[in-house]
């Protein structure tokens, strides 16, 4: 009814007395005293007639009220709530009530008011409901002998932000902010009562209470959190509310935990060290530098940078560190932390006195010095690359000023010093800083060849050096740096920026593949300690270079290690077919390398006719010239401490060179063709059948290998491709076991070809095709199939080897032991001195095979048999019958008629093009006289690498030239820690075989076979560990079959042992290459003779007394005694003068090294 009244029109309304309004209850706020009409709140729609019937709110305790409860008791049951202002707690009887609850722990009871005390069996929480809106009530405590359900008015109002208003006959709930009315209850026997309906949940939910943990896998695993506010918030049926571990949620949702701020901190510099390698960056420097590994010292955060190839020279890097700053700081490493990289492993190995701290597995936050060093290192270094315009190639320039930089500037905070300050204790000199890039002036009068030319030139200001105390300058026209004091300086122009410059030397945005690969081919020489050659004095020879500069000079060592110094000094000298006329420089050590600068040329003239190269003509008309020499005393200029770096690839041009991936190859025709011939020639063995991949088996990889192969002259004999095998991936014991192949000795070969030669025998050459594709293999081992012939019908597949092939690490085991039971089958013995060699002696007729791999020689003593044999093989393996022997291991075999020369011309002068060392100047010996090289001499050299690859080669030329064999087994004793002054060795070996490229070892024809032989020594000779060299020559009638020089293993105290340990070396290869005569069937007409120019180790020999000086000598070196007594030997005195060996153990003069080697029979072609 009180809806129709308030519904009526306004005049009926307003008919209506203020006496008659006194007595209404407003229908929208149900407060006395004022109808609707007059209503503050009638425009909220909160207070509007559709809210209060959406919001389910009775607007009295008659029929409305009434309609609700019989609609609530209807579906879900009704429950009545007595607000009590008297009671401390929340009471209900009924556990339904609760929507969360637990047992209740502790002696507390409910006290009611006649006194009593009533049990309480649990708390939880509970709902208030009318409708869509409820309260929630928190630690509601169960009692089931209480007969109501009470709220507690303090309770209620104390966990809710709301405000209770009561009246005669109600009471409303409102929300405190909003004034929204939420229930509405009303009086009953004097008590404000609320009678609410049980919370509507789907039908789903309602049901068994439950455990959190399976509402929190029922809700798909969120965080406990969000499960506990669901539950809470969703009113969800659940009598536990802790938590267990969820390990579906630990296994899913692992993440990195967070890190708590470290806050120890080293108290004295070298406590702990940081360490860490950044790379590989995506452009080469122009030095050939790839990687960087900084040092960072906790304790003051200075910082060392060393500049890397590979990762491989972390070790030798770490050592010349260690020795550098322990010295300087006059104490020792204690801790080194760096991450799991196995360029870190071997330095725990080679200091296990270093305690060596290894972050987790990918958790570089544990070395978080270091990360963030780089990322400080980079960032300052682009800002600078990209304020000056500099070229990509000299990132290792900047990043080196960087750190320069870096170590003299405070934290950002300036909590303390700068790293150099606290270091060093003094503040560092920031007045010699100057802008990266920027334009400078260095002083050249040192490097001006007449009084007319100008005293500076134009450069680029690089950097600071760091052991010495200058500036670096790079004059871009030549690409050389000076390192001077007496400097310049333009700090507004950039020369890099100008547009000449940056079209020759700044790959653009548009254009960085194009620019990219000819600057990682450019290349500047190297000379950490000043520029070489014209370039100008060292440090030791003109003090305008380091009488004052930039940095102090106590602080040089430790401001730049060694190898942080590699960046080189490049020489401004042109090679000798670039020189000018009225240049007054002679050739030097250093002048032969072919200079490749480190920018074009940025006009086509320039004012400084001193760097620029002049043309090949000129050197012909300047080699006219009527000074024959100028010595570097007449030209005020000295030889160059360091030598420069050079790197193989730059010595082929791409045109000429051999593809390295697969890719590249598929690009080139003949590559294609040569890829599908070796693809048929598989097949066509049945080297394998397509199989599906195997389960926990290992499946090994494979690559495609091309190589052009060529004729002795040099010219492309044809292109082959061939498959192999990963066999890295191989797993020992699993597909593969014993690996051992024998290859033929070369002193083999030249007894052979000596005797052949002597008895004019027939030697032809053959070479197997595929040849490990003949080996059977034992083992089960799968392959992937080869890139670009995948078989579309089974592209998943592998392929199940039957054949041995390329690259596995029994192949070459299964090919020689097929191809020695093939030679075996047909009466062919092999020797117990040599396996590689093969004999067969058939009405007397002799037949002898050398193998090498795939590479076979056959002589003997009849044509036809040699033929038969060759005929009988074809028939077995697939062979190529190359006819008489002209190439075989890179050595070319020249028949004239003084013999056969063997020679490795093509091999040399590859060599020297590797090197970049064609052009050099050549040298009449490949060694100085007196000289001795020691492990101490010089600074190390800047790239490992290179030195021994190049002394490998070297060793591969001994094979026919004995006249280097001292020189290079000298410089092969400093493999694993080469210097500058060994590099320098390497070169004037070098330049030795440029000169003498065409040489090689005659072998001539001779009567009866005499063996005789040559022994010397060096006493004491090595300066490090005065060890002496044992050296001798083997001679088969006039032809050199076999030598040797090698240090001894022991010290020897006297001339007479080391002497007579050089008798018992030869005394043994001796009688090797008896037995292996004798197998031959060549008889001997006497013992050999064993030439010796000490008397004592020759009486020593022959004279079985021992005495005092010589019963130190281990008794397994008096086996030649032995031999002696038995006449299966004779030693015989010959004076120093006609001592061949004598070659073999030092350098040697000229005079006296040219009549050494014509008795070793190293010529030159007799026929040219």
């Amino acid at each position: 009814m009180s809806r129709s009244s308030g519904n009526q029109p306004g005049p009926a309304i307003a008919a209506s007395d203020n006496s008659s309004s006194k007595n209404e209850t407003c229908q929208i706020c149900y407060k006395r005293g004022h109808n609707a009409r007059n209503c503050w709140w009638r425009c909220d729609m909160r207070y509007t007639d559709d809210f209060q019937s959406s919001s389910s709110l009775p607007p009295s305790s008659g029929a409305p009220q009434a309609h609700v409860a019989q609609t609530s008791n209807a579906s879900t049951g009704v429950t009545d709530w007595f607000l009590d202002s008297g009671a401390t707690h929340h009471v209900t009887s009924d556990i339904n009530n609760l929507s969360s609850f637990e047992p209740y722990e502790g002696p507390d009871q409910l006290h009611i008011g006649d006194g009593k005390g009533l049990t309480i069996t649990h708390i939880g929480s509970a709902t208030v409901c009318l409708g869509v809106h409820s309260i929630i009530l928190t630690n509601v405590l169960l009692v089931p002998d209480f007969t109501k359900n009470l709220i507690s008015l303090s309770q209620i109002l104390a966990d809710n932000n709301l405000t209770i208003d009561f009246h005669s006959c109600f009471c409303i709930i409102k929300d405190s902010l909003t004034s929204k009315i939420l229930l509405q209850g009303r009086t009953c026997n004097g008590l404000y009562l609320l009678t609410t309906t049980a919370p509507v949940f789907p039908q789903a939910l309602i049901g068994e209470r439950v455990a959190a943990d399976l509402w929190h896998s029922r809700l798909g695993h969120p965080s406990f959190t969000v499960t506990r506010k669901f539950i809470t918030d969703y009113h969800l049926p659940c009598n536990k509310t802790e938590f267990h571990m969820c390990t579906d949620c630990s296994l899913a949702k692992s993440h990195k935990l967070p890190f708590s701020c470290s806050n120890s901190l080293s108290v004295a510099p070298l406590d702990l060290i940081h360490a860490d390698v950044w790379g590989p960056a995506p452009v080469v420097t122009s030095n050939g530098f790839r990687y960087y590994v900084v040092f960072i010292d906790d304790c003051t955060k200075f910082v060392w940078i060393f500049f890397l190839h590979s990762k491989d020279e972390v070790l030798q890097v770490f050592t010349n560190f260690k020795l550098q700053v322990e010295n300087l700081m006059s104490s020792t490493i204690k801790i080194l932390r760096t991450d799991g990289g196995t360029e870190f492993k071997t330095i725990a190995k080679r200091f296990p006195q270093l305690v060596h701290q290894i972050t987790c597995p990918y958790t570089p936050e544990q070395n978080g010095v270091t990360e963030r060093k780089h990322r400080h290192i980079v960032e300052l270094s682009l800002a600078a690359i990209s304020h000056a315009s500099l070229p990509l190639t000299l990132w290792d320039e900047t990043f080196s000023s960087t750190v320069y930089l870096i170590n003299r500037l405070p934290p950002a905070n300036f909590s303390t010093p700068s790293p150099f300050e606290m270091l060093f204790n003094r503040a560092p000199d920031y007045l010699s800083l100057r802008v990266l890039g920027c334009q400078c002036f260095p002083f050249t009068r040192p490097y001006s060849q007449h009084k007319l030319q100008p005293r500076s030139t134009a450069c680029v200001f690089l950097g600071y050096a760091m052991s010495q105390k200058g500036y670096r300058c790079l004059h871009i026209q030549s690409g050389r740096i000076f390192v001077s004091r007496h400097v310049i300086f333009n700090e507004q122009v950039y020369p890099f920026q100008s547009e000449s410059a940056q079209s020759h030397t700044t790959p653009s945005a548009e254009s960085n593949d194009v620019l990219w690969a000819p600057l990682l081919l450019q290349r500047r020489s190297l000379n950490a300690s000043g520029p070489t050659d014209a370039s100008g004095p060292s440090t030791s020879e003109n003090d305008s270079l380091n009488s004052s500069g930039p940095s102090d000079a106590s602080a040089q060592l430790i401001l730049s290690p060694i190898i942080a110094d590699n960046r080189p000094v490049s020489s401004a000298s042109a090679r000798p077919s670039q020189r000018s006329s009225n240049s007054n420089s002679t050739d030097r050590d250093s002048d032969q390398v072919q200079i490749t600068t480190l920018c074009p040329s940025l006009s086509s003239s320039t004012s400084h006719p001193t760097f620029v190269p002049s043309t090949a003509s000129t050197v012909a008309n300047s080699s006219g010239s009527s000074h024959a020499m100028v010595t570097r005393s007449k030209d005020n200029t000295r030889r160059s401490k360091n030598f420069p770096d050079f790197v193989a690839y730059m010595a082929t041009t791409p045109a000429d060179s051999d593809p390295t991936t697969f890719l590249q190859a598929t690009k080139v025709p003949h590559w294609q063709e040569a890829m599908s011939n070796e693809f048929s020639a598989l097949l066509h063995n049945n080297t394998w059948v397509l199989v599906p991949p195997p389960a926990n088996q290992n499946i090994v990889g494979c690559k495609w290998i091309f190589k052009t192969k060529r004729h002795a002259d040099g010219t492309v004999e044809r292109y082959k491709a061939r498959l192999v095998a990963k066999g890295f991936t191989q797993e020992e014991g699993v597909d593969y076991f014993d690996t051992f192949s024998p290859v033929v000795r070369p002193t083999t070969i030249r007894i052979v070809l000596s005797i052949a030669v002597s008895n004019h025998w027939v030697i032809r050459q053959l070479d197997v095709s595929n040849a490990f594709l003949h080996g059977e293999l034992h083992e089960t081992v799968y392959m992937h199939q080869p890139p670009g012939f995948v078989n579309p019908a089974t592209p998943s597949h592998v392929c199940l080897l039957k054949k041995a092939l390329y690259g596995l690490k029994q192949s070459p085991r299964a090919w020689f032991q097929t191809l020695s039971a093939a030679l075996l089958a047909l009466g062919f013995h092999g020797s117990k001195f040599d396996p590689s060699l093969f004999i067969a002696h058939h009405n007397r007729q002799t037949v002898i095979v050398l193998i090498y791999v795939d590479d076979i020689i056959i002589t003997g003593t009849s044509a036809s048999g040699v033929a038969t044999l060759i005929n009988t093989l074809q028939k077995r393996f697939a062979l190529k019958d190359l006819g008489p022997l002209h190439f075989f291991l890179a050595i070319a075999v020249l028949t004239n008629k003084a013999g056969v020369l063997l020679s490795q011309k093509q091999y040399i002068l590859d060599l020297l093009c590797r090197t970049h060392m064609a052009n050099a100047q050549p040298m009449s010996t490949p060694m100085a006289v007196n000289s001795s090289l020691s492990k101490y001499d010089g600074e190390p050299f800047h790239d490992p690498k290179l030195y021994r690859a190049v002394v490998g080669a070297l060793q591969y030329i001994t094979i026919t030239r004995p006249d280097i064999t001292f020189p290079v087994n000298k410089c092969s004793q400093f493999m694993h820690s080469p210097t500058s002054v060994h590099w320098s060795a390497v070169k004037r070996i070098l330049r030795y075989l440029k000169g003498s490229a065409d040489h090689g070892l005659l072998l001539k024809p001779s009567g009866s076979p005499l063996l005789h032989a040559y022994t010397d020594s060096d006493w004491a000779g090595c300066p490090d560990d005065r060890r002496s060299t044992s050296a001798f020559c083997i001679y088969l009638g006039p032809n050199l079959i076999s030598w040797s020089s090698k240090k001894q293993p022991t010290v020897s105290k006297s001339s007479t042992e080391a002497e007579y340990r050089s008798l018992a070396l030869a005394g043994a290869e001796l009688a090797w290459v008896q037995y292996i005569l004798k197998e031959l069937h060549i008889t001997l007409s006497q013992p050999p003779v064993l030439w010796c120019n000490n008397i004592g180790a020759t009486y020593l020999a022959s004279n079985p007394m021992f005495h005092a000086r010589t019963k130190h000598v281990e008794i397994d070196f008096h086996f030649i005694r032995e031999r002696v007594v038995n006449k299966q030997l004779l030693v015989k005195f010959i004076s120093s003068r006609d001592q061949i060996a004598d070659g073999l153990t030092k350098g040697l003069t000229v005079n006296r090294f040219l009549d050494i080697i014509s008795k070793l029979m190293v010529c030159c072609d007799p026929s040219t």
